[in-house]
């Protein structure tokens, strides 16, 4: 099963969005957890989240976008202007970071889809800004239906949020067992699965990972392994990365990434006002430093991760110009200290190319860790 959706991960048009535009539907690419999938979703549109797992080149990209801009949005670009994203319909993206922003425009004035809706999100969780999120979504809703020629009706969105909330359950299950002292799943296999979510028919996924879960307590349980690690910080896409700290004896056994837990973790509740729902669920979810005021619930969120996976240590992974979560190293790092919690903080690019030097360093870093543990 794992090889499987391994080849949905890292085979951006793969045989489930091949099938899926074969039966004559349409395929949208969204950058950024903020963006409601449940809506596109809704509207009998497949949400594809842009991502550039196994980008291993950039030429193009890296002429759109400065060397300052971060890789992964560069690494995004190349995707897009190299015809490996030219089987999307439309485009939907949102300001979730400056960097973000310029990948939008890049697109749309270089490799423009089809559709192309930009969607402003706030940057607080507030009564005013649930109010303008609630407009913004409404705008997405009202912009799909007239250039599709479509109706997004109230039953079709509260059996794509139900859904949704299936993979949300099925993906916090998955987690629950690397709570275990020997888990009998891989954080390198872990991400393959939360990143297919992201990359197929949401009712086809939760079928194969509904039959995995059933099958994944007679998998052997993982002993050989020297501590328990988190890793947090800024869009990792890749899964290569997360197997160069397992095969130097650590075990990731949870996360705080956007392309891991903050994408699945809380459920949308569903009341009378279902796009009221969806405003308030999606601003209110994980944090990502791009919301203001929100570092205590952040450090809050890691904290609790750490209590509930038995965390021994945490990577902090930071893109090289990423500036929401280098930013937020000059909160959390102090909090983490604070808590005594063991760190290490590791700058990183997109495209991995100075792997013996990462695993040197998470090396001594577990090392470390596995000091103190005994």
């Amino acid at each position: 099963m794992i090889k499987e959706l391994s080849e949905v991960v890292f085979t951006p048009f793969n045989p489930a969005v091949k099938a899926w535009k074969e039966q004559g539907h349409k395929v949208i690419g969204f950058l950024c957890s903020y963006v409601p999938e449940e809506i596109i979703y809704a509207a009998g549109i497949l949400p594809y989240r842009i991502r550039a797992t196994g980008c291993t080149k950039r030429i193009q990209g890296d002429v759109w976008m400065s060397n300052f801009s971060c890789s992964f949005a560069r690494s995004c670009l190349e995707f897009a202007l190299d015809g490996t994203y030219d089987f999307l319909d439309g485009l939907v993206a949102s300001d979730s970071c400056g960097q973000a922003h310029r990948l939008y425009d890049n697109w749309r004035f270089n490799a423009k889809r089809p559709f192309m809706h930009f969607l402003n999100v706030p940057h607080k969780n507030s009564e005013s800004a649930i109010s303008w999120y609630h407009d913004e979504i409404i705008n997405l809703k009202g912009s799909l239906e007239k250039f599709f020629g479509i109706s997004i009706t109230q039953e079709s969105l509260e059996k794509s949020i139900q859904t949704y909330n299936e993979t949300r359950r099925l993906l916090r299950a998955l987690y629950e067992f690397r709570k275990n002292p020997h888990p009998p799943i891989s954080g390198f296999q872990s991400q393959i699965l939360v990143l297919a979510a992201m990359s197929m028919p949401k009712e086809q996924y939760n079928g194969i990972l509904s039959g995995y879960l059933d099958k994944i307590r007679g998998e052997e349980p993982i002993t050989n392994y020297r501590a328990r690690l988190m890793v947090i910080g800024s869009a990792l896409d890749d899964p290569a990365f997360i197997k160069i700290i397992e095969d130097q004896g650590g075990l990731v056994v949870t996360d705080a990434l956007c392309f891991g837990s903050r994408y699945f973790w809380e459920p949308v509740e569903i009341k009378d006002d279902i796009m009221f729902s969806l405003a308030k669920s999606y601003l209110s979810r994980a944090n990502c430093p791009r919301m203001m005021d929100q570092h205590i619930n952040i450090s809050n969120f890691i904290k609790d991760m750490v209590q509930s996976f038995k965390v021994d240590g945490i990577i902090y992974q930071k893109m090289q110009f990423c500036d929401l979560w280098g930013g937020e190293s000059l909160f959390l790092e102090g909090k983490l200290k604070e808590l005594k919690i063991p760190f290490f903080p590791l700058q990183r690019e997109h495209i991995i190319t100075n792997k013996a030097q990462i695993a040197t360093r998470v090396e001594a870093f577990i090392e470390m860790i596995h000091e103190v543990i005994e």
